[in-house]
């Protein structure tokens, strides 16, 4: 899903530099970023996949993803990813 969706805006890198980001007006979140990496727990991550930006007062542009609410095992798999960049 990532590879799929994500990596349009946040690139395969997780560097918020995907094929989509640069007619952003907003630039996506650059998940390398050590310090948003420290101020964000894994529940915030899951809550902007789920509700999308606009719903937790970032970019109204992040799509929501309503259909993953009760998915937990995509949502880990999801924040897994996230976290990884991160880590690099």
């Amino acid at each position: 899903m990532f590879e799929t969706i994500c990596a349009t805006c946040h690139g395969n890198t997780g560097q918020g530099n995907g094929p989509a980001a640069e007619s952003l007006p907003t630039k996506p979140r650059n998940y390398t970023d050590a310090a948003w990496q420290a101020s964000v727990t894994d529940a915030q991550i899951k809550d902007i996949i789920v509700h999308g930006g606009q719903a937790v007062g970032k970019s109204p542009l992040m799509p929501a993803n309503p259909e993953l609410e009760h998915d937990q095992e995509k949502l880990d798999g999801l924040v897994k990813i996230i976290r990884a960049f991160g880590k690099k």
